[in-house]
């Protein structure tokens, strides 16, 4: 038996961090995954999602290039070559993982330990992973999360796709139906209409992409009604049903059944924390059906076990995870004690246009602060949107009544860029006159933030 100052249970962004940064003050530490090292992030998500946007962006490109940027003599034809979309794909991914082997972290001293069946509990103190058992003083639980699955009739006869399977197909479907309307439903249903499939995104809201600011989920929707993917809102899953080698999909929707014909269905319903097989109870750590319960320092039940990343918070970003880790980290060696603070929290769909958020949204100011609160709203037409033909977009920015900027909202090229500058100035309490005198590079896309502060402080004078 091995013991050790802290084990990590879990590879991906949250517990590579967490490992990482215990072995680099001096903690014997041991990392455990069931799996590949990099987790979610990197083999299903994040870097196969992007790769993937790149690819469709690329492709969306040179059908306009004559008529919007008048480069005449040049033809450009033929049909995508999904298979090969998708070896690049993998590539990519394979590339990044071989900066995350097992043996990469093994050299910095960290002990590895990757087993199918994954770790368990045995009791408060101890863990096992295969046939290794392995004492501890500290653990910290970076598990991740996994797509939540569907239960109608007719779901056990689907071969459905998700985050996790899709980088396996090499064959573009002629039809995709995504169930649910979030991020993951947007991004790869815009990939996959511009690469060719007739895509059909379905939702039981009232509206896609629910935490979008209205103003900016108007442009996202106009943009993908162009492109030609369908959006059914308000719909509710009822029933699938085979025909042939298709897939009915059925659901009710104005208290009416309808039905859709599909070749592929891609589950986006959400995710679900993982936490199956661990033997909680064993370690006195407590969860609900929503992930581990931890309090305001990320400690479980169980004050010798921490927990970070999509186990534990509603926030699954891949900066949360690694932001948390660091977290628990400084909490375990007291040195620095910390709160696990998400109010500063940006994020960003990288959807085009992209959209990108951070701090309060419009709709929440205003039923927090009322008729305090000043909204400042910058379209894309700032010079260098003009120059690069990407004038679809704006920025808002949220004040407070002490011109103080406490949120954004924004879409528009590369607007998951730009809202950090926004994200430096709340989390810094920088004044919007201070941002307003700041000088930035023209012409960048960033300047439209100079330009939302400068003309907002304009209105004081």
């Amino acid at each position: 038996m091995k013991e050790y100052d802290i084990i990590v249970i879990g590879a991906g962004s949250g517990g590579l961090v967490a490992a990482t940064m215990a072995n680099r003050k001096g903690l014997k530490t041991a990392l455990l995954e069931k799996n590949k090292i990099g987790g979610e992030c990197t083999h299903y998500g994040c870097v196969p999602s992007k790769a993937i946007l790149n690819s469709a962006r690329m492709f969306e490109a040179t059908k306009h290039l004559s008529g919007k940027y008048g480069i005449n003599g040049i033809s450009i034809g033929g049909k995508i070559d999904f298979a090969k979309v998708m070896e690049h794909i993998d590539h990519i991914v394979q590339g990044v993982y071989s900066n995350e082997t097992p043996e990469i972290f093994e050299k910095q001293g960290i002990d590895v330990y990757v087993h199918k069946g994954g770790a368990r509990f045995l009791d408060p103190n101890t863990v096992q992973i295969g046939e290794d058992v392995l004492k501890f003083r500290y653990a910290v639980i970076c598990t991740g999360s996994s797509p939540k699955k569907v239960s109608v009739p007719g779901s056990s006869s689907v071969d459905f796709l998700h985050n996790e399977n899709v980088w396996s197909i090499r064959a573009l479907p002629e039809s995709v139906v995504f169930i649910g309307g979030g991020v993951i439903s947007a991004e790869m249903g815009q990939a996959f209409a511009r690469f060719g499939s007739k895509v059909i995104i379905l939702d039981h809201n009232e509206s896609i992409l629910k935490v979008v600011d209205v103003d900016a989920l108007e442009i996202i929707k106009s943009t993908f009604e162009k492109e030609g993917i369908n959006i059914v809102v308000s719909a509710s899953l009822k029933e699938f049903k085979k025909s042939g080698g298709k897939t009915i999909v059925v659901y009710e929707q104005n208290n009416k059944l309808k039905e859709i014909e599909t070749e592929k269905v891609f589950l986006a319903m959400g995710r679900q924390a993982n936490f199956a097989g661990l033997d909680l109870e064993n370690a006195g750590i407590e969860y609900t059906e929503r992930g581990i319960i931890t309090d305001k320092y990320l400690q479980t039940t169980n004050t010798n076990i921490y927990a970070c990343g999509d186990v534990t918070t509603p926030a699954k970003f891949t900066h949360t995870a690694s932001y948390q880790a660091a977290v628990v980290i400084e909490n375990i060696l007291k040195n620095n004690i910390k709160e696990n603070d998400l109010t500063v929290l940006p994020w960003a769909i990288f959807t085009e246009p992209e959209i990108a958020h951070v701090g309060f949204s419009e709709i929440v100011a205003r039923q927090k602060f009322g008729s305090g609160i000043q909204v400042f709203k910058v379209d894309a037409t700032v010079d260098r949107f003009i120059t690069d033909g990407n004038t679809i977009g704006f920025l808002k920015v949220i004040f407070d009544k002490n011109n103080m900027v406490i949120g954004a909202d924004a879409i528009g090229a590369y607007a998951g860029e730009w809202i950090q500058l926004i994200t430096i100035a709340i989390k810094n309490r920088i004044p919007a006159e201070n941002m307003a005198d700041t000088i930035f590079a023209y012409p960048t896309y960033s300047e439209i933030v100079k330009k939302a502060f400068t003309r907002f402080v304009r209105t004081k004078e």
